[in-house]
């Protein structure tokens, strides 16, 4: 007899593999719980159903009955997954696909009919970033892609590529520069074309924000090499720009913003702040890997990361933006580890004020591990220490800065200065670096933790890079292992 797979539909109720498959005739009916794939990682239902796909096998591929081995652990036989990952289907089922199945499916089409299509839904590209696929089914969909129909995609929908956490630094740099030209001549289009007040109001300040990204983004003389991992212009933006290699960089840093921070206002001092860190970390390689030749030609990367609408005054009382930056944070950490799952860097996070609340609910409520934390300018967390962080080995680091009212306040829960909470202290008071000698500035009041030739760049550099031991904590301590390293 010959079968067809007529549909693979999405319930929420659990079934078992002899449920889920029912022989009528000459259809049969797959019934899964699940997407194909994981689309999410929280146990939230990944979209709605709709039909995947339909494969005809001929007489000769009619398989013998399913065995444990023959069936994924959504319940659809193997075989099944794997001809509705390569078979097109009307595109009029395409909204009803889960965002996992939805995206196999546009990497299918052609050019001129995905472009079609995507002007037709226009939609169809900020909600799948709204609630993408989970980064390693990403990095599988990319890697599986045949040369052409990257560039298919590419050229189609810059946007969604160049935005996609699991898809190569490399390429969503390429994609998310042609998207910011691409959106800098739309917007300049509709101020010319004399729209109301408000619409040319909102496109000139979306432009001006797009203005700040490429500034930040410096010139092709610049260094370290700079490149776009993200951008967004709706609301706030939001945007993260790259310090060097993230393909290849044995240390890798993301700087988390808090509040009052937008792409529009604050992108390229937060930038700076990043190429602080950066320099500063590859001169203490430099120093280092003169004595030890385990770390010479050591390698960073640091991270100006603004990829979450941060609060103001009228809601920074509330947590929502908090579990927003959280879901985002998890993301672009899970979309590195990802595409670098073969040659894991030592990860690094961060994070300042607000951002730091949204850090450690990341840390707490996502499975993923990161090498080092430090947290400065807290309002607290919800971690009632710092085992209830995924940070390995405890290598959670606090910073407070003299006049900054916002640690101790223990505003969003605990205080991760608290000695109860079991962080290390994160010197920020200046002083003499008893290993350069150099003079260290302090930090001072709830901006201040990334000035030039301060204490705070110089320890939350050697952090991000695995050196705690040369971290100063503001006490004496016995320096004599620390020289004996570096001479």
């Amino acid at each position: 007899m010959l079968l067809e797979v007529a549909a693979i539909l999405y319930t929420s109720a659990p079934v078992t593999v002899a449920e889920a498959i029912g022989v009528h005739k000459t259809s049969v009916i797959v019934v899964a719980s699940g997407p194909l794939t994981s689309d999410l990682e929280r146990g939230e239902a990944s979209g709605t159903g709709g039909v995947v796909g339909s494969y005809v096998p001929s007489a000769q591929s009619v398989q013998p009955p399913l065995i444990a081995s023959d069936v994924s652990p959504s319940g659809i036989p193997n075989r099944f997954l794997s001809a509705a990952a390569t078979t097109r289907v009307p595109l009029d089922t395409l909204p009803t696909l889960s965002k996992g199945s939805l995206l196999r499916q546009l990497g299918l089409l052609p050019e001129q009919t995905l472009t079609a299509y995507l002007a037709a839904h226009p939609s169809t590209v900020t909600d799948l970033l709204a609630a993408p696929p989970a980064a390693r089914d990403v990095t599988t969909w990319w890697s599986g892609l045949s040369d052409s129909a990257r560039d298919t995609v590419n050229t189609a929908a810059p946007q969604l590529i160049g935005n996609l956490d699991g898809i190569p630094a490399s390429i969503r740099n390429d994609a998310n520069q042609v998207w910011l030209e691409q959106s800098i001549t739309a917007l300049k289009t509709t101020v010319e074309s004399s729209p109301g007040r408000a619409v040319a109001a909102e496109s000139t300040r979306q432009i001006h924000m797009l203005d700040e990204v490429n500034s930040a983004l410096g010139t092709n003389d610049s260094v370290p090499q700079r490149s776009l991992l993200s951008l967004d212009v709706e609301g706030q933006g939001r945007a993260a720009v790259v310090l060097g290699d993230l393909a290849t960089a044995d240390y890798v840093t993301y700087l988390i913003p808090g509040m009052f921070f937008t792409v529009e206002g604050q992108i390229n001092d937060w930038t700076d702040d990043a190429a602080r860190i950066y320099d500063e970390q590859v001169s203490w390689l430099n120093l280092i890997g003169d004595n030890d030749p385990a770390e010479a030609g050591k390698t960073v990367a640091v991270v100006s990361w603004m990829g979450y609408e941060t609060p103001n005054l009228t809601n920074i009382g509330s947590l929502e933006l908090a579990k927003v930056g959280r879901d985002a944070i998890a993301d672009v950490v899970r979309g590195l580890l990802s595409e670098r799952a073969e040659n894991e860097p030592h990860i690094t996070i961060i994070a300042h004020s607000y951002g730091s609340t949204a850090t450690m609910m990341a840390l707490s409520e996502y499975s993923f591990e990161i090498d080092a934390l430090a947290v400065i300018g807290s309002p607290g967390s919800a971690a009632q220490s710092v085992d209830d962080l995924n940070v390995r080995n405890g290598n959670v680091w606090v910073g407070e800065a003299a006049w900054d009212p916002v640690p101790n306040s223990a505003f969003f829960g605990s205080d991760p200065g608290s000695p109860e909470f079991g962080a290390h202290h994160l010197g920020v008071e200046g002083g003499v670096d008893l290993i350069t000698n150099e003079m260290l500035s302090a930090s001072v009041g709830h901006n201040g933790y990334f000035g030039a030739g301060s204490e705070s760049v110089r320890n939350l550099a050697l952090i991000g890079i695995g050196q705690s031991q040369l971290v100063t904590d503001g006490t004496p301590k016995d320096t004599s292992k620390t020289l004996a390293l570096l001479n």
